[in-house]
C-alpha cells in the first residue's frame, strides 16, 4: 500500500465526492441528502469504507430526535466542542445551531459556558456536558439529581458526549479543514 505525499496542512487527503464508489458513494448520497452536502470529517474518513460507515451511523443514531431533542444534543455537541478545543466542531455545530434559529449572541455565551440566555433545561444539560467532558471522575449522585434526566434521556446525553469527544479529537489530530 503506498502513502500519498500531503502538501495541505491535513495529515489525510480528502476524498472527493466525484471520486466516491461503492459503498462510500453510497453513504455520501445519504450524507449529502441528510445534510446537504457532505462534510470534509466524511470525505477524510471515505479512505476507510467500514469506519465511515460506522461513523454515519452512529451519528445519526446519536443526533436523531429521539426523548432529548435534537436542538438540544447540537447545544451539547458545541459545548463539548468547546471544551476540547475542536474548531472543527466548534464551526460545525455553531453554524448548524445558526441554522435552526439560533442567534450568534446566545451561542457566543454558550462557546463562553454562560448559560443565562438559555431555558433552565438547557443550562442544566450543559452545566453537566461541563463536568462530565473532562472531569467525569469527579461526577457526584448530586451532578446526576440535579441533572433529572430519566435512564434513556441520560443515555442519549452521554453518547452525544461520547460521540463528540472523539470526533473533535479526530479532527484535531488530522487537522481537518473547516466545512
Amino acid at each position: 500500500m503506498s502513502q500519498t505525499s500531503i502538501t495541505t496542512k491535513a495529515k489525510v487527503k480528502k476524498l472527493k465526492v466525484e471520486e466516491a464508489t461503492g459503498i462510500v458513494k453510497d453513504i455520501f448520497l445519504d450524507i449529502k441528502s441528510k445534510k446537504g452536502s457532505v462534510p470534509n470529517l466524511f470525505k477524510t474518513y471515505a479512505h476507510k469504507p467500514e469506519i465511515l460507515r460506522a461513523t454515519w451511523n452512529k451519528m445519526s443514531s446519536v443526533m436523531k430526535d429521539a426523548l432529548l431533542p435534537k436542538k438540544l444534543k447540537k447545544l451539547a455537541a458545541l459545548r463539548v466542542s468547546v471544551l476540547n478545543k475542536s474548531k472543527y466542531c466548534i464551526n460545525a455545530h455553531y453554524n448548524g445551531l445558526k441554522q435552526i434559529g439560533y442567534p450568534s449572541e446566545v451561542l457566543d455565551q454558550v462557546k463562553a459556558g454562560a448559560y443565562e440566555l438559555l431555558t433552565e433545561v438547557e443550562a442544566r444539560i450543559l452545566n453537566f456536558v461541563d463536568k462530565a467532558t473532562n472531569n467525569y471522575a469527579d461526577l457526584s449522585k448530586d451532578d446526576f439529581d440535579k441533572l433529572a434526566l430519566k435512564e434513556e434521556e441520560l443515555l442519549e446525553l452521554i453518547a452525544v458526549i461520547d460521540l463528540f469527544s472523539g470526533l473533535n479529537r479526530v479532527t484535531a489530530i488530522l487537522e481537518i479543514e473547516k466545512d
